[in-house]
């Protein structure tokens, strides 16, 4: 969800607003009223009432006549098919997770941090049964996820003392909360290159997350792979051979040519 105070710290505070409206839309919540949306990002009714109908004459909202909520509208749609086009990356990566589908029946993700959350770019829901659903564009947060965790490692410590500061919430009775743990756990993501997730967004869920390069070493997206954590537990998944099989991807996402150039 996006956060209010950050419009506060723009050059341009009318602009950020603005912004973050259109970040409140999610898969979740397609629809928003006026005095809703005004609770949920701490605005006065009459400042999001304006910004919303300057949003909708510009495309980027549409009303609905009987309940007078807003929805996202065609302009925001051409924004991400634009998006889309110049950044193959999500494409490419949903066609890698595809040739895995038969060594690995779960789920697939790939995400770049964005600000102090995990973004996903492109995500496959294998055969398996597993009780997430999760949309490109859609965020998670980065202390709790193996996704998350993995992308934070490879920050600098100031970033991530920002991120501890902040605090770290609590999902589920394994969420890391404790700082001391937190940075044991960076330290060692940092030494064998993955992070493992036991449950700690989802108590019934586990993942195993690695980092995604660029040409010159740098850590810019991530992988990976979710699956029940019950199968871990009683013996029918080898989080060993999970682990393998994420670093394969990873590699393979890393090593993609995207208009004749590897990742940057």
């Amino acid at each position: 969800m996006p956060k209010p105070e950050l419009a506060e710290q723009q050059p341009s505070r009318t602009l950020a607003k603005g912004l973050l409206i259109l970040e409140a839309f999610s898969i979740h919540k397609p629809q928003w009223g006026v005095r809703e949306l005004a609770r949920e990002l701490d605005m006065s009714p009459a400042t999001v009432a304006r910004l919303l109908a300057t949003l909708q004459n510009m495309g980027y909202l549409e009303q609905f006549s009987g309940t007078q909520q807003y929805r996202l509208g065609p302009m925001a749609m051409r924004l991400g098919n634009i998006y889309a086009h110049h950044n193959p990356l999500p494409t490419q990566a949903q066609n890698i997770f595809e040739q895995y589908v038969d060594r690995f029946a779960y789920n697939f993700y790939l995400g770049i941090l964005d600000r102090d959350e995990v973004i996903y770019l492109a995500a496959l829901d294998g055969r398996g049964p597993i009780k997430v659903v999760v949309s490109p564009g859609g965020a998670t947060g980065l202390h709790s996820t193996a996704l998350g965790k993995v992308l934070l490692a490879y920050q600098g410590n100031d970033y991530i003392r920002q991120i501890i500061n902040s605090g770290l919430g609590t999902h589920t009775p394994h969420t890391v909360t404790n700082s001391q743990d937190l940075w044991a756990q960076i330290d060692e993501i940092r030494a064998v290159g993955y992070a493992i997730n036991i449950g700690e967004q989802f108590e019934d869920i586990g993942a195993v997350g690695v980092p995604v390069r660029n040409t010159y070493g740098d850590v810019v997206a991530g992988v990976s792979l979710a699956y029940p954590q019950v199968l871990i537990q009683n013996g029918n998944l080898d989080l060993a051979e999970i682990i393998e099989l994420a670093k394969e991807v990873g590699h393979a996402i890393t090593a993609l040519k995207l208009d004749g150039n590897v990742i940057r």
